[in-house]
């Protein structure tokens, strides 16, 4: 299905380029970072204009991100109720570093973006602040991917999947270390528990 609808791209253009970045960034999972790739190569060659690529890429992503913010504000409710000692620690992390969160969750670990949306809206993370570091994250991805396929054009599927690859990578690193560290403080718990 994801070549399909890249095969797509070069016929369709940027309403299909707007579409799959959106759906990606939304967590349906679709190859968006290869679409922005794409989309940047055919910029460099002429086929697009870079501008309307950036746009239409930005659009997208923003769309989306926002409703999953407010899917999750909305439906935090039944969030709540559900994982409330969760969301309470939640809340507590994004007061801290929410905004580092949702910046990095943009590009640098892609994969836990909408994710962080949800979790964002749930734990009532003030919307301007949400839309200032949202704006700011995706405006890096959508740059770094357009600049990236720009400059490897002739080898653009090649680095599609190293890229692919880090960004997995990276993403499970950080979860991994969430892991690591909530498995640890609970043992720690434990451990003063039966002390006392």
């Amino acid at each position: 299905m994801d070549e399909s609808l890249l095969g797509l791209l070069p016929t369709y253009g940027l309403p299909v380029l707007g579409l799959i970045v959106g759906l990606g960034c939304f967590g349906v999972p679709l190859p968006s970072s290869l679409a922005i790739l794409l989309a940047g190569s055919f910029a460099a060659v002429g086929d697009f204009s870079a501008t309307s690529v950036f746009a239409v890429c930005l659009a997208g992503a923003l769309i989306a991100d926002n409703l999953g913010f407010l899917l999750g504000r909305y439906g935090g409710a039944v969030l709540s109720r559900r994982f409330a000692g969760t969301l309470d620690k939640a809340h507590a992390f994004l007061s801290a570093r929410g905004g580092l969160a949702v910046f990095f969750s943009r590009w640098l670990v892609s994969p836990l973006g909408p994710a962080i949306n949800l979790v964002a809206g749930a734990a009532a993370m003030p919307w301007r602040q949400f839309i200032l570091f949202d704006l700011a994250g995706e405006a890096v991805w959508v740059t770094l991917y357009m600049a990236i396929g720009a400059a490897f054009s002739s080898t653009i599927l090649g680095v599609a999947d190293i890229l692919a690859n880090a960004t997995a990578a990276i993403a499970f690193a950080v979860l991994a270390v969430f892991l690591g560290l909530a498995l640890w403080r609970r043992r720690e718990r434990r451990g003063v528990h039966r002390a006392a």
